[in-house]
């Protein structure tokens, strides 16, 4: 391990979803108009209709990582439907807003809080690409009781090939059940297994160390909203609220004992493990991260240079000799619906000019990517 792996790690927001009433988010003079999706920087042209949510009847997407659920008041409305707007930034989406808004969370929660607009959730993960927290050490000490928390729950969640090798790692701590009051809990997962899962590309921190763990904190709804008024009007940082939730969570703990040498049964009594004070410790002081770290346009024609172009030429060769032609099979695949991360890529590099695009063709056949 590096000597400080916490400088290489990253928080970030990764989902966020609000609702906004219709007063606010329309002009009078035209019923569906979405100022706020205008003034975050999106084009409404570059949206999609799909079906409603959530009591809402009508929708739009973005590529399915950002989007909005409202009423169209031409239409039946739900029973339990409001007169508002829910926005929905995914994962994707989140990364998406953070470039808008120029990586500036807090800027945009203040504006968000000064014009009433309810948060609903907020997910906030911490990006881990050494593998400082060891999963099996904490399953183990889940399963032995040696913990403490605010939570009464866990669980443990491990996906398998038919060879019996570990393909998906989750842990979560806390209810995921929906409470009208909101709530909170940690999932932490093998993220880089999720991606070779989905066929994706990680980011190259993850392609250099082979790792790549998530520590994720959802908030929902009051929950939510007091983790922003603590940025907001109590000028807490992202790691600062993060770490003290964790703190809350879970502390991982080993046991004392008494001068008769049994273990003492007050677990405040205890000492919370020295692997997991040093991660808290660590990780506490970890800041946001930039607003783009994912793939761009040249990352993934990079990719396609290391690790496709290799494995083409060498299907051509064969292909000469066994007189078949995989350019002409690779046509006739019909491929599957892209991801959102995919569809973000293609509409980033939709809106550069071709110019830029042409500089990264050029690099790319010359092998400077």
């Amino acid at each position: 391990m590096v000597k400080n792996p916490y400088k290489s790690m990253v928080y970030k927001v990764d989902w966020f979803a609000f609702t906004v009433s219709d007063d606010i988010d329309t002009n009078n003079e035209e019923e569906n108009d979405f100022l706020l999706l205008k003034n975050l920087g999106y084009d409404f042209d570059d949206f999609e209709a799909v079906p409603g949510r959530y009591f809402y009847n009508s929708g739009l997407t973005l590529g399915g990582y950002v989007n909005v659920y409202y009423n169209n008041y031409d239409k039946d409305l739900a029973r339990n439907t409001s007169h508002s707007r829910n926005y929905v930034f995914t994962g994707q989406g989140s990364t998406d807003l953070a470039q808008k808004v120029e990586n500036d969370w807090v800027g945009l929660f203040s504006i968000l809080k000064k014009l009433g607009i309810k948060i609903t959730r907020i997910d906030i993960a911490l990006d881990d690409f050494y593998g400082v927290v060891n999963f099996n050490k904490m399953e183990n000490k889940l399963n032995k009781g040696h913990y403490r928390s605010s939570k009464k729950t866990y669980n443990v969640v491990k996906k398998a090939d038919v060879n019996g090798d570990i393909k998906g790692y989750t842990l979560y701590i806390g209810s995921q059940n929906k409470s009208s009051v909101g709530t909170y809990f940690l999932r932490c997962y093998d993220k880089y297994a999720q991606y070779k899962t989905k066929v994706q590309i990680p980011p190259q921190e993850a392609i250099d160390s082979g790792i790549w763990q998530r520590y994720e904190i959802s908030f929902t709804k009051k929950k939510a909203r007091k983790i922003v008024d603590l940025m907001v009007d109590g000028g807490q940082t992202i790691g600062s609220v993060f770490m003290n939730t964790m703190r809350d969570i879970v502390e991982f703990l080993e046991p004392t004992k008494t001068q008769e040498k049994e273990v003492h049964k007050n677990k405040n009594r205890w000492e919370v493990s020295t692997w997991w004070k040093k991660f808290l410790d660590g990780a506490g002081k970890v800041e946001l991260g930039e607003a783009e770290r994912d793939l761009d346009l040249g990352g993934l024609l990079r990719w396609l240079r290391v690790s496709v172009v290799p494995a083409l030429k060498l299907l051509e060769e064969l292909g000469q000799e066994k007189d078949f032609d995989i350019h002409e099979i690779i046509k006739e695949i019909a491929p599957q619906e892209y991801s959102k991360k995919q569809n973000r890529l293609f509409n980033n590099a939709m809106k550069r000019p071709k110019s830029d695009i042409l500089r990264y063709l050029k690099k790319f056949k010359e092998g400077e990517l």
